[in-house]
């Protein structure tokens, strides 16, 4: 089974995109940077093959974090926060 990893993917659109993942079969890997934080991802918990879905604590300024999350990751989405300027 692939493995896709999502780099901030909890928003509306991002849900679409782990949505569509997780129909084609992708074991889908969502990155959040506090755990304890449930009401910002328990949405993703309920879409369909949500049992291939694994949400994991990542601090995604430290390089070793995100090169863990991602080492074993056939596709790799960044979603760009958006309290950050474009």
């Amino acid at each position: 089974m692939k493995k896709a990893g999502i780099i901030g993917g909890s928003g509306f659109i991002e849900s679409d995109i782990i949505s569509m993942l997780l129909y084609k079969n992708y074991d889908v890997k969502v990155s959040t940077e506090d755990i304890s934080r449930k009401e910002n991802y328990q949405h993703l918990m309920e879409l369909d093959h949500a049992e291939q879905l694994h949400i994991c604590e990542v601090n995604s300024k430290i390089a070793a974090d995100l090169k863990q999350f991602t080492k074993d990751c056939d596709v790799i989405i960044y979603i760009k926060p958006s309290d950050l300027p474009m």
